[in-house]
């Protein structure tokens, strides 16, 4: 009678625990605005843990009951990959599901994907849709591609430049960036572009929101190619900029460090500005890495591998034996060995073991 009467009440605690568990499931029913931001959370690792397929997963299944938001950025995760492989054409059918429901700056997007996949038209027909509705941003790529020629029979190079001109004046930074370039490379504007380079600059040190943020980083590509002391000095103090886009952080940190540090100490700058890099810019900064040196991508990999887990030896920079067993088998255990089979320091290649990296978080 005891063990029946002990068995009763176990049974009764267990009873009670799953009522509440579904009462506190019932009542924590999240809205669709919060839903949103759980996905960008585990995207972003914003909560300390990042998981970009659970990110994919939320956001998809939030798209699929018709959130124009969510299915704008659910198109931004096929675009980039996030939790998923890249897929420009899946992106570009849910940026179209999130127009259909209302998201008209979402046709700036899917004009520049448009154009990334060769579809000059549809390209131009989406950016020509979005100025007319008044959205600036899609009136200044269309401008770009105008002047660059972008849209083959129907670009329009006149009209392109006089409307570059139009939003330089006016204190567009994209702009600005882009007519100071063509000026540097010979080509005629109707600017002063000492003037401009001087409000530039102004900007970046006066403001530390978005706008500053949006100079900093012009200024940064204006002057990415210049090594002389004043250069350096300038891009010094723009890549600190509060405002700056961390993946624009990252990647002109390791330039600057390329261009005043030797290749040696170069490796050890880069393992660090790594380390250093939010995880949804990681891939880019190390694609980065491997673009400006070899050893010094080398260098980095055989740390990421470690802290993976994976048996690298001594770190070198230099693709040793244990380093190609340590790739090989890092290939098997992602999947990837038919990619990696094409030689694990082709650009190709390299992309896809960085990609398969930025998914698997350290675990030492």
């Amino acid at each position: 009678m005891r063990r029946l009467a002990l068995l009763a009440l176990s049974i009764l605690v267990l009873a009670t625990v799953f009522a509440k568990e579904a009462m506190a499931s019932s009542e924590q029913v999240l809205s669709e605005k919060e839903r949103y931001a759980l996905a960008e959370s585990l995207r972003l690792g914003l909560a300390g843990t990042q998981d970009v397929v659970a990110a994919y997963q939320e956001m998809q299944a939030l798209a699929q009951t018709g959130n124009a938001r969510a299915q704008a950025k659910l198109a931004y995760y096929h675009l980039k990959g996030v939790g998923t492989v890249p897929d420009p054409d899946a992106a570009i059918e849910w940026y179209k599901q999130a127009i259909d429901g209302g998201r008209e700056g979402v046709r700036t997007s899917l004009g520049k994907v448009l154009m990334r996949q060769g579809q000059t038209d549809a390209a131009l027909e989406q950016l020509t849709l979005a100025s007319a509705a008044g959205i600036e941003k899609a009136q200044v790529i269309r401008a770009i591609y105008h002047y660059e020629g972008k849209f083959g029979a129907k670009s329009d190079v006149d009209f392109g430049r006089a409307e570059l001109t139009r939003f330089a004046k006016a204190g567009d930074m994209t702009s600005m960036q882009v007519v100071l370039m063509a000026m540097n490379a010979g080509k005629a504007f109707e600017v002063d572009p000492v003037r401009m380079s001087e409000h530039m600059i102004s900007t970046a040190r006066n403001d530390a929101g978005k706008t500053g943020g949006q100079a900093a980083e012009a200024l940064l590509r204006l002057w990415r190619e210049r090594t002389d002391k004043e250069a350096l000095a300038l891009r010094a103090e723009m890549v600190a900029h509060a405002g700056l886009r961390g993946r624009i952080r990252a990647e002109d940190r390791l330039f600057l460090a390329y261009d005043t540090h030797d290749a040696r100490a170069f490796r050890k700058e880069a393992e660090q500005i790594i380390a250093q890099t939010a995880r949804s810019d990681y891939a880019r900064a190390v694609l980065v890495v491997s673009r400006l040196d070899k050893n010094a991508f080398v260098h980095v990999l055989q740390e990421e591998l470690r802290t993976r887990g994976y048996r690298v030896g001594k770190t070198t920079g230099i693709f040793n034996t244990r380093t190609l067993n340590a790739v090989v088998k890092f290939c098997a255990d992602t999947n990837i060995q038919r990619d990696c089979r094409l030689g694990p320091l082709r650009s190709k290649v390299i992309k896809v073991i960085v990609g398969e990296l930025a998914a698997m978080p350290p675990t030492l």
